[in-house]
């Protein structure tokens, strides 16, 4: 509708200059060059006007009006039918079906807690569905993805004892790990993925359980044995030095005056002499004294471990 004001004012725009001008009190059709631009400007604002305005969706619009108007009509019936349904469920309690169509009808009513208590009846007289496990699950995910975490993967479980090889039901439940921010499940379900012999596309996936254990944290727990304390607290300081294997530089050292020295600790990411650097899948641990607090070469060797895999261990005891 703006456009049509402002193509109205300003035809009304050019005609008073055309008169201030001098010309003839009334236009002609002989002043064909100003005629034909009015006339040109008129039509291109009517364009503008009609483009934006909507006009030409009109009947796209009273369609998608139309479709409205059903569902609401829809949801209407189904919240009158919800009491019915109801009532035929205390009747026939065991009535699968009843169950399945009341936790929908609560969906599309957006009640999900009484949604959740249907699929629950429902699942309880019989969890072959592979659709309806997923329509359960994603009902846990609205209320509360992290208070559900254990019905929630338990209902994963069940999905893949009906297709183990299924790697969209695998590619939900990473979903969800990633939704809760849980990395440990994350990679929990892609040494899952790897593990599985019955899936056979699966190098996008051990790609990234190679990345997660490159890159993830670690906690390596150390307990020294008694002996072996009480030769190390001979020196003044003490480093636990963790170094990738064939390389001169450290990944992560600990460090203890020998009157602090314990019997149990552990080097963990927090140690990493570059934060954020990859964990080595080649490690070794050294262990070296010194009378100084600082690195220096008069370090004595004390120690030397076989290689680690830091991925897969979360201990180590020197004797």
């Amino acid at each position: 509708m703006i456009y049509l004001i402002i193509s109205i004012a300003t035809i009304f725009y050019f005609f008073l200059l055309f008169k201030n001008m001098g010309e003839d009190s009334s236009i002609v059709l002989g002043n064909k060059p100003f005629i034909i631009v009015i006339a040109g400007f008129l039509i291109l604002v009517t364009g503008i006007f009609i483009k934006d305005s909507g006009i030409i969706d009109y009947k796209e619009y009273n369609s998608i009006l139309d479709k409205h108007s059903e569902i609401r009509k829809n949801v209407l019936t189904i919240k009158e039918n919800i009491p019915i349904l109801r009532t035929k469920l205390q009747n026939e309690p065991d009535y699968y079906q009843g169950w399945v169509m009341l936790a929908k009808s609560y969906i599309i009513t957006d009640k999900l807690l009484e949604a959740n208590y249907a699929y629950e009846q429902a699942l309880s007289l019989s969890a072959s569905d592979p659709i309806i496990l997923e329509e359960y699950i994603s009902v846990l995910r609205k209320i509360d993805p992290k208070s559900n975490k254990k019905v929630i993967l338990k209902s994963f479980n069940q999905l893949l004892s009906l297709d183990k090889s299924n790697l969209n039901i695998y590619n939900m439940k990473l979903n969800y790990s990633i939704d809760i921010n849980d990395a440990d499940l994350t990679k929990s379900i892609l040494i899952d993925i790897a593990s599985n012999s019955e899936i056979k596309n699966k190098d996008q996936y051990l790609a990234a359980l190679e990345q997660m254990e490159l890159s993830g944290e670690f906690d390596l727990k150390i307990v020294l044995s008694q002996p072996m304390h009480i030769s190390l607290i001979k020196y003044n300081y003490i480093f636990f030095i963790l170094r990738e294997d064939n390389s001169k530089l450290p990944f992560a050292v600990r460090k203890f005056s020998k009157d602090n020295l314990p019997l149990n600790f552990s080097i963990s990411s927090n140690n990493k002499m570059i934060s954020g650097s990859p964990i080595p899948k080649k490690i070794k641990l050294y262990i070296k004294g010194s009378d100084e607090s600082s690195v220096s070469k008069s370090m004595k060797q004390a120690y030397e471990s076989d290689i680690l895999d830091l991925s897969q261990s979360d201990e180590y005891i020197i004797n």
